[in-house]
């Protein structure tokens, strides 16, 4: 099929041209090339398309339709082309993105606004899903979400965004009870607001540039998958919280939450992108792609 395409292209050139030596040169070709492909041609059709002697060259009858159909034909396939280098110059369509409820409200969705205004042609379906999501099942074109390192195989293909800080906070009030500044040991003691993960839901483990790793057993007072919950109970008094740290970034800032043992860290999680496809990426997908990549890239 592709030797009959380029055969046709190369045929509607010699008609184009009125003649192998102009076409030749126009097409970047030998043209003795040129008259083998034009030969092979009419040897598969059966057909004479073309009448040509040392001195003379004319069209057939039969190569005058065959011509016209031919140019119709590279036409079209041109303007599939440009098809193609519109949609790269001017990424368009509907771009279907799910993500945990906590990374849509904290990472993404401050960052939607100026997406979609630098490319105005693409629709964005933004879903905010606290559950494992089958890509190719459920039609997603891309899952955004943190998680510890190493990440599980899925077969899926895996885009590095950055990652999240997390830090230890609690409100003014709530430290002025304790009757001595904690250690780390003396985490295990206080009331905790944990986030329910598979990682994190029964201790911290914590890290210090002197004192090494240091593994936490907790005492909950309140469990809950939503920072936005756990936030609000850390600024109530209600205990101590490991957040991250652009969660709380504001409240520490009206100074309603500050750090709690702020030489204790816990390794941060990384933020990744999956998609099922590595090849033949939409444009609208690769431009959102690179753009997380350009706004988070590094700790948040």
């Amino acid at each position: 099929m592709n030797d009959n395409l380029n055969d046709m292209a190369l045929f509607a050139a010699v008609v184009q041209h009125q003649g192998f030596t102009t076409a030749a040169r126009a097409l970047g070709v030998s043209k003795s090339l040129l008259s083998r492909r034009i030969d092979a041609l009419e040897t598969r059709l059966g057909v004479r398309l073309l009448q040509r002697t040392s001195r003379h060259f004319s069209v057939t009858s039969i190569g005058e339709c065959y011509a016209i159909e031919c140019q119709k034909l590279l036409q079209q396939a041109q303007n599939a082309q440009q098809v193609i280098d519109d949609l790269q110059q001017n990424p368009s369509g509907l771009l279907r993105v799910c993500t945990p409820v906590m990374m849509a409200e904290m990472v993404i969705a401050p960052l939607m606004t100026e997406f979609l205004t630098r490319y105005p042609h693409i629709t964005l379906e933004l879903l905010a899903i606290n559950r494992t999501v089958d890509l190719l099942e459920e039609n997603f074109d891309v899952t955004i979400h943190s998680h510890i390192e190493p990440l599980e195989d899925s077969g899926l293909y895996r885009k590095p965004l950055g990652t999240l800080k997390y830090v230890l906070v609690a409100s003014p009030e709530f430290i002025t009870t304790l009757p001595v500044p904690p250690s780390a040991d003396q985490l295990s003691y206080l009331p905790t607001l944990v986030r329910k993960t598979p990682w994190a839901a029964t201790q911290w483990e914590l890290i210090h540039p002197q004192e090494g790793t240091r593994k936490v057993s907790l005492t909950p007072r309140l469990i809950s998958n939503n920072l936005l919950v756990l936030r609000q109970a850390a600024v109530d008094g209600m205990g101590t919280a490991l957040l991250p740290e652009m969660a709380c970034k504001q409240s520490l800032t009206d100074g309603e939450l500050v750090h709690l043992l702020p030489d204790w860290q816990t390794l941060p999680s990384s933020i990744s992108a999956l998609y099922a496809s590595h090849k033949g990426q939409s444009p609208a997908l690769r431009v959102f792609l690179d753009f997380l990549s350009e706004k988070m890239h590094g700790t948040l």
